[in-house]
């Protein structure tokens, strides 16, 4: 039953596009019953006439031309979910978190936060506010997501029971949402079973088709459109895109008499017609943002869109906005400043999503390059299990994810990969799911191809009255200069201190070049824009520095290698592998379809380059403790790369890479070498390498093993069964296992939380009150087999804090027992020997001596 007065005294339209007529007539009939009045809307103009008179506009997208003029007047423009809310609750909602802006991708979102700590639930309900979303403290019938650590806690229980139309995530979810600026699928993330969590989960799943690039993979239509349905079939919820519209098509479109003559019946059959007068036409046409015709019709503000968007309009008969779609916008005649030298290539996009890439790489002025090689300056991938991603590490090319692209295209500048999001691969998820969300930058493109005369202002034509005013543009300029896109928190705490004074703030124009931005934000930026603009112009080499210093080896010694440093004499006389051992990169596409790529080595016009195929790597090798080129980059480098010829990789990094070999000069117990241990690798000790480089070949593993001699005489363990077990467990010996350290244990937090997490376990930093158990009992009968065997010393209950044998950490050791007992669990604080010996044993043993007790300190 409504509220007569949730609405008294307010206006309202809804726009009915993506809506059903039921749906329509659902929300007319509450909304009116509620004191409300309802503008009916003229399908037939497409447009809002009484614009001024309306206080509400419902709609399920932004994609309506009259958006940004409802904007300048101050209008709130809300979901149809609004109105919903507001009859349930009995009073008017919030409308800024019911606006269908895309960039408050959290929009739909209401989250519960269930046994989590503080911090980290004060940090999701920020980031979710400020990305449009809404937090509430218990369980309701709006909660959409629920937010745990596991199964058992208390209102995953009732969502279980009950059967609550909830999704129950990790919190990683909303982490890796606010890294990349999107609202990303929650699959991965799912509870009970994880995938993130799981590490044979198999192959990433292809995304599902896009709507944001239907119809909109390509400027130049490759076959004219289809023709309108006839009368009787017409949908009547479409709006008329052409209906007393006068389009103008420009010359540079380069299409004959025949086809200019199909497409201006299309029109007139639409309701419109074509004109030759720039002055008189509401919609031009053209191909490139250049030329008198396309700067006089963008200042104008009349719809300005390539062939591409027009052929949209036809074949569906709806307006939508050209800027709303890349490639439905004219493209910069030269493309992106800086591009021209980039050769990209693409990884793991299927479909259309691959088509899109490829044209929007070519439309920005780079070359879109199938076959992936050595020369290729970008990868960009959809996720990181591919091989084209693991040769471009080997090779250090490039690798970013398609927002970089995107968002270079959308302002027409090289921005810096060094910003986060774009160098973010989710765990599990395929970036092909977000394609084509990001919108062409109107402040950006304004400033850079046809600013506005500051002085006399053309007079505005009649055609134009429901056009977006001129004062627009002033309030959408800010940061078009942006050089990379700031974190979606960083922007959350910013504007919630600019907007405090407040009351309701206006939705956001997604005019700023932000992704992320809070609507409601308002104030001059012309200060912060003045302080800014030396820093922005010189931003590009600042980045550039930054990146190369970065790489391994630093500025010198990082990067692409001189010409002398690639191959040693020695191994440039060595006879190539024949073409038939080349490094095929295939990969498949979910419609069956293989697609040849080929990594070889790069095109050169020196001598002295390689001129054979790469050779296909035989071993991936981690070194620890070998001290060969200690202070000598320019050696490393030289050798590595010899190495890399003979088809032996050195990794520098266990996580990223499986490790066949795992060379030290003993048994050492640094990070990285009881890290890449829980894989199970082949011991090699350093002469293995010693003999590679002598003889420029690679030995048999076996004829050089590591001694291990005093190690397992000191340790009473035999490495071989050690590495057997560690096959055995598949780096799960610790799964399900939450294990805590004390901030100052030596050498170092982040140290021994690398070594769990490589053995499937988590690691928390114990503070004392804020600490929160997120692993239950561990039950051994359900582990798998092979690890299970491992673990008959634990009996499932037991809760570890690694700390040291001082009086400063025993200060931990009180409050840590009282939460083990709280959590029902036994209390055990130990040193860093019995996690060191655990990871080399490969199974759960105890011994006494590795307690920690206030007398034995």
């Amino acid at each position: 039953m409504t509220d007569a007065s949730v609405f008294d005294e307010a206006t309202f339209t809804i726009i009915p596009t993506s809506l059903s007529p039921e749906r329509v007539q659902e929300l007319t009939h509450n909304i009116e019953s509620s004191g409300g009045t309802v503008f009916p809307f003229d399908a037939s103009a497409g447009r809002l006439k009484n614009l001024q008179e309306i206080l509400y506009i419902v709609t399920a997208t932004t994609d309506f031309p009259d958006y940004y003029r409802a904007l300048d007047l101050m209008i709130n423009v809300v979901k149809p979910t609004f109105i919903d809310a507001c009859l349930d609750s009995g009073k008017l909602k919030n409308p800024r978190s019911y606006n269908p802006d895309s960039a408050l991708f959290m929009s739909e979102v209401v989250v519960c936060c269930g046994d989590i700590p503080e911090g980290d639930q004060d940090a999701i309900a920020g980031g979710v506010i400020a990305m449009g979303g809404q937090c509430s403290t218990g369980l309701s019938k709006t909660t959409t997501h629920l937010v745990a650590l596991s199964m058992d806690e208390k209102r995953c229980v009732i969502v279980k029971q009950k059967k609550l139309n909830v999704r129950i995530v990790l919190p990683h979810w909303f982490d890796d949402c606010l890294k990349v600026g999107r609202r990303i699928s929650e699959r991965p993330y799912l509870l009970p079973d994880p995938e993130i969590l799981d590490i044979e989960a198999g192959a990433i799943p292809a995304p599902k088709t896009n709507l944001d690039i239907r119809d909109a993979t390509n400027p130049e239509p490759m076959s004219p459109p289809v023709s309108t349905p006839p009368a009787h079939l017409e949908d009547p919820r479409s709006i008329k895109a052409f209906a007393d519209k006068r389009v103008k098509l420009g010359a540079d479109l380069n299409i004959n008499a025949r086809l200019r003559g199909t497409i201006a019946g299309l029109v007139e059959a639409g309701g419109g017609v074509v004109t030759e007068n720039i002055d008189e036409a509401d919609i031009y046409v053209c191909n490139y943002r250049d030329g008198d015709d396309y700067i006089t019709a963008s200042q104008a503000k009349k719809d300005v869109g390539n062939l591409s968007w027009l052929y949209y309009l036809i074949t569906h008969d709806e307006w939508t906005n050209p800027m709303r779609r890349m490639l439905h916008y004219p493209r910069p005649r030269n493309g992106v400043p800086g591009f021209k030298k980039y050769k990209i290539s693409i990884s793991s996009y299927t479909g259309e999503a691959r088509v899109f890439l490829e044209n929007l790489i070519r439309a920005a002025g780079a070359e879109f390059t199938k076959t992936f090689k050595q020369d290729n300056t970008h990868l960009i991938a959809a996720h990181k299990t591919s091989e084209k991603y693991e040769a471009a590490q080997e090779w250090n090319v490039s690798v970013v994810n398609n927002l970089w692209l995107e968002d270079c295209y959308a302002c027409c500048k090289n921005l810096p990969m060094t910003h986060e999001r774009y160098t973010y691969f989710p765990t599990r998820t395929n970036m092909g799911e977000i394609l084509g969300s990001t919108e062409i930058d109107r402040v950006a493109t304004e400033n850079m191809f046809f600013p506005t005369p500051r002085r006399s202002q053309p007079a505005k034509p009649k055609a134009q009255t429901d056009d977006v005013p001129a004062s627009s543009v002033k309030k959408a300029r800010g940061n078009s200069d942006l050089a990379a896109p700031k974190s979606p928190l960083a922007n959350k705490t910013t504007k919630r201190k600019a907007g405090a004074d407040v009351a309701t703030p206006a939705p956001s124009r997604r005019t700023s070049g932000k992704e992320n931005e809070t609507p409601g934000t308002t104030g001059s930026r012309s200060a912060k824009l003045k302080a800014t603009s030396a820093l922005h112009n010189a931003a590009d080499d600042i980045n550039k520095f930054e990146q190369e210093r970065k790489r391994k080896g630093g500025v010198i010694h990082g990067g692409r290698r001189r010409k002398g440093d690639e191959v040693s004499e020695q191994a440039k006389g060595k006879k190539r592998e024949s073409s038939s051992s080349k490094r095929s990169i295939d990969e498949v596409d979910v419609d069956g379809t293989t697609e040849e790529d080929e990594a070889t080595e790069p095109a050169t016009k020196s001598k002295k380059a390689r001129k054979g195929p790469l050779t296909p790597i035989k071993y991936r090798m981690l070194i620890s403790k070998d001290e060969r080129w200690a202070d000598n980059k320019d050696k490393e480098s030289k050798e590595k790369a010899r190495l890399r010829d003979l088809g032996l990789f050195i990794a520098d990094d266990f996580k990223n890479t499986k490790v066949d070999l795992l060379c030290a000069p003993r048994i050492v117990r640094t990070e990285k070498f009881v890290s890449a241990f829980a894989c199970g690798p082949t011991l090699v000790s350093s002469k293995f390498i010693d003999d590679a480089l002598k003889n420029n070949r690679i030995p048999a593993p076996e004829k050089f093993p590591l001694d291990t001699t005093d190690y397992e005489r000191e340790h009473g363990l035999n490495i071989d069964e050690c590495l057997t077990r560690a096959r055995q467990n598949k780096q799960r010996l610790l799964k399900d296992w939450q294990i805590f350290c004390t901030p100052g244990v030596a050498p170092g937090f982040e140290t021994f939380k690398k070594i769990i997490q490589a053995n499937g376990g988590t690691c928390q930093a114990y503070r004392g009150r804020n600490a929160k158990l997120t692993a239950s009992r561990r039950e051994i009968d359900v582990q798998p087999k092979e690890v299970s065997q491992n673990l008959v010393e634990d009996d499932g209950d037991v809760l570890y804090l690694i700390s040291e044998p001082s009086r400063t950490e025993m200060a931990w050791w009180k409050p840590f027992r009282e939460f083990a007992e709280k959590n029902d669990m036994v209390p055990r604080i130990v040193n860093k020997e019995w996690l060191l010996c655990v990871a080399i044993a490969q199974r759960m043993m105890w011994k006494k001596e590795w307690e920690l007790s206030e007398e034995r300190a």
